[in-house]
């Protein structure tokens, strides 16, 4: 009789539900179709991504790859309904790290095989993004792409944009600074070449921007300040010994008041 109630006494091995089983399994199956179907996310996806976000100002042309490791051909247009698009020569290649994402963050690098001599890295939270310090070098033809006034000038030379290390956060607050400078400049509508060379300064400092232009050398002398995206205030004026060649242009530019050009963008 002892050994017969030890017997009841003792702990029975419960077995789980075979309806929990086969949740589990399914579950661990819905999971890998999902982080399979996410590593293969085509590159159109991000390139259709961009361009909504930006109404069509960024471009991402003949993108290939997936969204985690891909290249694409950068271009700039005016925005959403502009029939021309500038193209950078070259491609744009981006890799992004999938395992940070189950953290919350992303992590990505950005190169460029002819205008970047070095990959810059990007890191986004929900809180905000950092991004490196870096430079870029860029036909300034790829100007016609932001539309007014520079779709008219159709300027050719070189820029280089220089930024420190930039932080911001998605409502569109954003620190740091960038130098951009445009070298041996010429236009399409004018035989003055070159124009000049200008430095732009551009300061963020939160929810705003600060920009300041100033010309380095040349006959056609453009200085100025305002803000990014708002109201922009400068002027023109060329050398004496170029100011009958370079009339058209300078009509081009903005209003005529004492011999100076004023420009209001």
């Amino acid at each position: 009789m002892a050994k017969l109630e030890t017997l009841r006494l003792a702990p029975r091995r419960l077995r789980a539900p075979r309806g929990w089983q086969r949740l589990g399994w399914l579950g661990l199956g819905v999971a890998t179709v999902a982080l399979t179907v996410a590593a293969n996310y085509p590159a159109t996806w991000l390139a259709s991504r961009i361009a909504a976000q930006t109404q069509g100002r960024v471009l991402l042309a003949d993108a290939s790859g997936s969204l985690w490791h891909g290249s694409a051909t950068l271009a700039l247009s005016a925005g959403t309904g502009s029939q021309t698009a500038t193209v950078l020569p070259g491609r744009l290649q981006w890799q992004l790290a999938f395992w940070p994402l189950l953290a919350g963050t992303a992590r990505l690098t950005v190169s460029h095989s002819e205008a970047m001599a070095a990959p810059v890295a990007l890191t986004a939270t929900p809180s905000g993004w950092q991004a490196q310090a870096g430079a870029i070098r860029l036909p300034a033809s790829l100007l016609e792409g932001i539309g007014t006034p520079f779709n008219t000038l159709r300027p050719d030379g070189l820029m280089r944009a220089d930024w420190s290390a930039l932080q911001g956060t998605f409502k569109g607050a954003i620190t740091g600074h960038l130098t951009l400078r445009i070298e041996q400049v010429s236009s399409a509508v004018s035989r003055v070449r070159p124009l000049g060379s200008y430095r732009a300064e551009i300061s963020w400092t939160g929810a705003g921007a600060q920009l300041q232009l100033n010309t380095l050398a040349g006959p056609l002398h453009l200085e100025g300040s305002g803000t990014l995206g708002g109201r922009f205030d400068g002027q023109a004026t060329a050398d004496p010994d170029a100011e009958a060649q370079l009339n058209a242009l300078l009509s081009l530019l903005g209003r005529r008041e004492n011999n100076v050009t004023r420009l209001r963008f």
